[in-house]
C-alpha cells in the first residue's frame, strides 16, 4: 500500500490582512457618520422652525393684509363708479306708442240711452288717451237696431251719442276733440232679428284719429277792421264836393201864400 502525503504542520499562521476591503469598509462607516449628521441637522432645524410661529405665520400675515387692502381698494372703486352711474344716468320711463287710428264700441240695452258699468270704465280709459294726446280727435257715431220707425232711431241714435261725448268731457276730454253724429238704423251691421244680432246694432262706435292740434281749435281773427289811407281820402274828397255844391246852390225864395177870401165875404 501506498502512503498518502504527509501533512505538514506549521503551527498558528496569522491570516493575511487585505488592504483593498479594509479601504471600502473606512469609507462606508464614514459616509453613514456623515448621512447621521446631516439627518440630525435636518432634525434640528425643522424643531427650530416649528418652535418659531413667528417665522412661520409673518409673511403670511403681511400677504393676507397685503390682499384684504387690495380688495378694499377695488371694492370703493366699484362703489364709487356705482355711485356716478346712479347719478349722471337718470330713469326714464319707458314710453308707450300710440297708434294713428284707434276704434272702440259701446253698447246699449234696449230702447235706453244710459251707459253699462262696462261702457263707463271703457270710457274712461280712453277720455285718458284723449287728454294724454292732444293731437287725437273722436267721432262718436250713434247707431239702433231696426225696432220702431227711422225717425226715433235717428234720435235714439243721437241721444246715445251725446250720453258717450258727455262722458268724456266728464272725464276731462276737451270738446273741441268730440264730434257727434247720428246714423240711427242706417248702420246696421246685421239684419235679422236675432238677439245677437240687435246687441250688434245697439251700439255708438268711437273712432279715435291722430289729426293735429293745430287743425282741431279754429284760430281767433281780431274783429277790428284796418281802414284804408286810400278809402279815407276819397271819403274827404267826397265830403267836400257835397260842401261845395250846397254853396252854389241860390237861397230860395220865400214861399207866398194865398188865402182863399172868406166865404160871404
Amino acid at each position: 500500500m501506498q502512503k498518502g502525503p504527509s501533512q505538514v504542520s506549521s503551527g498558528n499562521i496569522s491570516p493575511a490582512v487585505m488592504g483593498p476591503q479594509k479601504d471600502t469598509k473606512d469609507i462606508v462607516v464614514l459616509s453613514s457618520l456623515v448621512l447621521l449628521l446631516a439627518g440630525l441637522s435636518a432634525v434640528a432645524w425643522i424643531y427650530t422652525e416649528t418652535n418659531n410661529p413667528k417665522a412661520l405665520t409673518a409673511p403670511t400675515d403681511k400677504i393676507e393684509s397685503t390682499k384684504v387692502s387690495e380688495i378694499l381698494k377695488k371694492a370703493s372703486g366699484l362703489s364709487q363708479a356705482e355711485a356716478s352711474i346712479s347719478t349722471s344716468t337718470p330713469v326714464t320711463a319707458p314710453v308707450t306708442s300710440v297708434a294713428d287710428i284707434i276704434h272702440s264700441d259701446v253698447y246699449f240695452e234696449v230702447g235706453r240711452k244710459g251707459l253699462t258699468d262696462e261702457a263707463k270704465a271703457q270710457l274712461a280709459a280712453q277720455a285718458d288717451l284723449l287728454k294724454q294726446n292732444q293731437d287725437y280727435a273722436v267721432l262718436i257715431q250713434g247707431y239702433t237696431d231696426q225696432q220702431g220707425s227711422a225717425t226715433y232711431n235717428k234720435k235714439l241714435g243721437m241721444k246715445r251719442a251725446e250720453t258717450v261725448k258727455q262722458e268724456l268731457l266728464n272725464g276731462g276730454v276737451a270738446e273741441h276733440q268730440v264730434k257727434v253724429v247720428s246714423l240711427g238704423e242706417d248702420g246696421v251691421l246685421c239684419i235679422d232679428n236675432s238677439d245677437t244680432c240687435r246687441h250688434l246694432n245697439r251700439r255708438v262706435h268711437l273712432d279715435i284719429r291722430k289729426i293735429g292740434q293745430e287743425h282741431l281749435v279754429i284760430p281767433t281773427v281780431a274783429n277790428t277792421t284796418a281802414i284804408d289811407p286810400a278809402d279815407s281820402s276819397i271819403e274827404q274828397q267826397a265830403s267836400g264836393q257835397d260842401a261845395g255844391s250846397t254853396g252854389n246852390i241860390p237861397p230860395s225864395s220865400p214861399a207866398v201864400t194865398t188865402f182863399d177870401p172868406a166865404s160871404g165875404s
